[in-house]
């Protein structure tokens, strides 16, 4: 199973430091392309998107979340944090040990 991340620039450049494959994206056009890429890719098991774009594509990824079996897709912050209302990464971990 591979990860796969979808972000802009800056969060791309941080993940494909650590070897992990990344596309750069602008814009609702790029994002969707990018997440039909990953569902027609057998071994993209999970999809690190950020928090931005997902909302640009939120249709998509809740047809996807909720009609497919693969890929897993999660929300992440980009470089410039956590949008307002939404937990940080760090409460998100807590969240997901406590269970």
């Amino acid at each position: 199973m591979q990860v796969f991340v979808i972000a802009d620039h800056s969060t791309c450049l941080a993940f494909a430091l650590g070897g992990i494959t990344t596309r750069a994206v602008k814009g609702r056009e790029k994002t969707v392309a990018a997440l039909q890429f990953a569902v027609e890719n057998q071994r993209i098991g999970l999809v690190l998107i950020t928090e931005k774009l997902a909302a640009l594509v939120r249709p998509e990824v809740e047809k996807i979340l909720y009609t497919m079996r693969r890929p897993l897709i999660v929300e992440i912050p980009d470089t410039g944090g956590s949008l307002p209302g939404r937990p940080s990464a760090g409460e998100l971990m807590m969240s997901l040990m406590r269970r």
